[in-house]
């Protein structure tokens, strides 16, 4: 899965998110290159389309592993995010409840993330 890329194109783009203008992503950086994702709570009841259109543009995915984390899945999928099996590798975000094995740490990608709580 690609990482969050921000393309420099004409002035005369009319897309919201090459444009940064994103409710969901704000970039850091010296030159504001690298895309933060930002997790609205009011997107599980709002139903916004422009909320979850980030992670369907993307094509985000996540996984949870050894824990029951009924908020964070709905706060991904509201998202746009889509869950995948938790023998996959083709995901963005890890939530695990245990800590993890040194060889899987170090089989992850630049562009995966993972968090483990507790």
């Amino acid at each position: 899965m690609p990482a969050v890329v921000r393309e420099k194109e004409d002035s005369e783009s009319s897309s919201e998110d090459e444009q940064g203008d994103h409710p969901c992503i704000t970039w850091s950086g010296l030159s504001k290159s690298i895309p933060v994702l930002l997790f609205l709570p009011e997107a599980i009841v709002s139903k916004d389309r422009n909320i979850c259109s980030v992670g369907e543009r993307y094509n985000m995915a996540f996984k949870i592993v050894r824990t029951e984390s009924r908020l964070v899945r709905r706060i991904l999928s509201s998202h746009g995010f889509h869950e995948v099996h938790p023998n996959s590798n083709d995901f963005n975000l890890m939530w695990t409840g245990s800590h993890l094995k040194p060889y899987i740490l170090r089989s992850l990608q630049e562009f995966q993330k993972v968090n483990h709580f507790p």
